[in-house]
């Protein structure tokens, strides 16, 4: 935990570009775009300075100044975005049974600081992990559905329609898997769903 909301998404911005060198003004523009050019440097350095006493030593050593510059050193840190990255794009099953236990909800999920810059950097990036977590998990689901695995299959399902419920295609395919199990009630249930999801959020009915 860090004493300041501003030194923890100072943070996560460099964590998200390790190795990449920030220029200071940038980031004192990310974060400090409100006051004048001064107070952001000095609001920079001062949130540094929390960072590296509230992190450990060897990630404090992490945090790497050169000049007008500051980068992450991504040897010295383990970046669980950058982890869930790799395992999406491998796609073989154990990658991917890997990136969804990893992804456990909405990249920085409570953080705000209520700076206009950072926040829509903040939305991009959580719209673009999440449709990476929504893709990853199709694919895991397609895996499961296709080798037997479902009563793991149905775990999946279940969890992507949470992130998007009006995956038509997963509502299928989950009552497919609950008809698989002699769930047929169940399975129904899950038809009605899909026929209440989309209405409400297309306007539309099933194919």
């Amino acid at each position: 935990t860090f004493p300041r909301r501003k030194s923890e998404a100072l943070l996560a911005y460099l964590a998200l570009h390790p190795g990449q060198a920030q220029a200071r003004d940038k980031l004192a523009a990310l974060l400090w775009g409100d006051v004048s050019d001064d107070r952001a440097r000095h609001s920079l350095r001062q949130a540094l300075v929390t960072l590296r006493r509230a992190l450990p030593g060897s990630a404090a050593a992490s945090l790497v100044e050169e000049g007008n510059t500051i980068r992450l050193d991504p040897g010295a840190v383990e970046i669980d975005v950058a982890l869930f990255e790799c395992l999406a794009a491998d796609g073989s099953p154990e990658a991917l049974e890997r990136a969804a236990a990893l992804y456990r909800g909405d990249f920085l999920e409570g953080i705000g600081v209520d700076e206009p810059p950072f926040e829509e950097w903040l939305r991009m990036e959580r719209e673009r992990l999440r449709e990476l977590a929504i893709e990853s998990l199709a694919k895991l689901l397609g895996l499961l559905a296709r080798s037997g695995a479902v009563d793991r299959a149905v775990q999946i399902a279940v969890r992507l329609l949470g992130l998007d419920s009006a995956q038509e295609p997963v509502h299928r395919t989950l009552m497919r898997l609950y008809a698989q199990q002699g769930r047929r009630g169940t399975a129904l249930r899950q038809y009605q769903v899909c026929v209440e999801t989309l209405e409400r959020e297309l306007g539309v009915e099933p194919e």
